[in-house]
């Protein structure tokens, strides 16, 4: 077992912690361990990593080199200090939030049919809740990885879900009585062909474009469109609008939101948050959504 080092280029401003920045995240298969580590899955790789200063400390199964591979999940290639002076200037409350949550990032999750189930398995509940249902995917249908001691499974791929059907994925108990039937849509879609994920990742690939694409399978509507985007396909300008964004949006813009006890007006939410916050809104977004 080999244990590796990231160097992190740090803002003196809004320095990354790794503990704040795995907190609360949008990827549902961290856990904490002992002694700072934290345990997670990336495409196939079973990590243990930690923050030691301006460094990140690793190790895997299978033991590899990962540097390239978590440079780009956590962002580090972002110029934070750029996104942020931008926000800042366009809007002052998510200024203040910005200083008061000066860590918060978003990662890019490297596979997208991971975000795309995991995001399907989210319709009203917690964080918890998804993460216990993505490790139920994983744990049923992915390979082990053990990794000092600890197994994880990796996340299947589509042609495992097609493999196991719409029986078997609802034993798992993924949330509402839809879902099993929608992800093994999804899968079918990618292994079609007629959806690439990879390629709605491509920077030439418009965030409009990605988002009607998504929106055209079975059980996607704006706002898992919008987290797939945001969070997988490097969709910067996506803003998800759930129940704690609603909250937030609602308290420091529009006091009347609270009583609305539907989602008719987050799509005219969206619009509004993409020409206030401008080609980084998917930052202010998680300003937000921590706020709330």
């Amino acid at each position: 077992m080999t244990i590796r080092q990231l160097m992190i280029k740090q803002s003196p401003k809004y320095p990354f912690k790794l503990d704040a920045v795995l907190n609360d995240t949008q990827d549902f298969r961290w856990r904490k361990l002992g002694g700072g580590w934290h345990s997670g899955v990336l495409t196939g790789q079973h990590i243990h990593v930690r923050q030691s200063g301006n460094v990140l400390e690793y190790y895997s199964s299978p033991d590899t080199d990962l540097n390239g591979l978590l440079h780009s999940y956590f962002r580090l290639d972002d110029p934070i200090d750029d996104i942020y002076a931008d926000l800042s200037s366009r809007d002052q409350k998510i200024a203040g939030l910005i200083a008061k949550y000066p860590w918060l990032r978003i990662l890019r999750q490297p596979d997208p049919w991971e975000c795309m189930a995991a995001f399907l398995c989210s319709r009203r509940v917690a964080p918890p809740r998804i993460a216990e249902r993505v490790e139920r995917m994983a744990k049923k249908l992915g390979d082990p990885l053990e990794l000092n001691g600890e197994v994880r499974y990796t996340f299947p791929a589509p042609e495992k879900f097609l493999c196991a059907g719409v029986e078997e994925l609802k034993g798992i108990q993924l949330g509402l009585p839809g879902v099993p039937r929608y992800i093994i849509a999804a899968a079918e879609r990618i292994c079609d062909g007629k959806l690439d994920l990879c390629e709605l990742a491509q920077p030439e690939v418009s965030y409009g474009e990605a988002r009607l694409r998504l929106t055209d399978c079975d059980g996607i509507g704006g706002k898992i469109a919008d987290c797939i985007a945001l969070f997988s396909l490097d969709k910067m300008k996506a803003f998800p609008v759930d129940s704690r964004v609603r909250k937030g949006v609602s308290a420091c813009y529009f006091p009347w939101l609270k009583k609305q006890s539907d989602t008719k007006f987050d799509e005219s939410i969206v619009i509004w948050a993409q020409e206030r916050f401008g080609p980084y809104a998917g930052y202010a977004n998680q300003f937000l959504y921590t706020s709330s």
